[in-house]
């Protein structure tokens, strides 16, 4: 199996989430399709397909999360234990860069169910506190370095050189 890698807070919302669409979304749109389909003929009844729509989106999302939960390895932050020059780029770390004509920027590493975006055509998205994933192309370009280490990402339209600053 798989493991989902996630920071605690993270998986902490991933639960939450579980908990809101099975105790309140899911009854709510349930209760919505017994309305529905008391108004009689449901082959044109719009009412009835959007709530079916979204009961079906609400149970495949309770699958997905139980499924994503169900191989989660926790993210530990161990590098805080470590001193300045010891710390690595791994989950969790707090990394400061500056890329190349695009500037400094301060990422989260995370897992890929935690990430706002993917960085597989450019840096345009990039803004300071984003979480992006060790498997994007600038996740594994830093992946295990250390402060004052300069790597070459590579991007669609070609590679730019990336300075660790800091890691928290």
């Amino acid at each position: 199996m798989k493991k989902n890698f996630l920071t605690k807070e993270g998986y902490e919302e991933l639960i939450q989430e579980l908990k809101e669409l099975k105790s309140e979304k899911l009854p709510l749109v349930l209760e919505r399709l017994g309305e529905a389909k008391a108004m009689g003929d449901l082959s044109e009844n719009f009412e009835y397909k959007s709530a079916l729509e979204d009961k079906d989106f609400i149970n495949s999302r309770i699958v997905e999360i139980e499924s994503l939960i169900e191989g989660v390895e926790i993210i530990k932050e161990d590098n805080k234990k470590l001193g300045k020059g010891d710390k690595v780029v791994d989950y969790g770390a707090k990394v400061t860069l500056n890329i190349e004509d695009d500037g400094k920027f301060t990422v989260v590493i995370v897992g890929t169910w935690e990430t706002a975006i993917e960085f597989d055509t450019g840096l345009k998205a990039l803004k300071d506190g984003i979480k992006i994933s060790f498997e994007s192309p600038m996740g594994m370009a830093i992946r295990g370095k250390k402060v004052g280490e300069v790597v070459r990402m590579r991007l669609a339209n070609g590679k730019k050189e990336v300075k660790i600053l800091d890691i928290n």
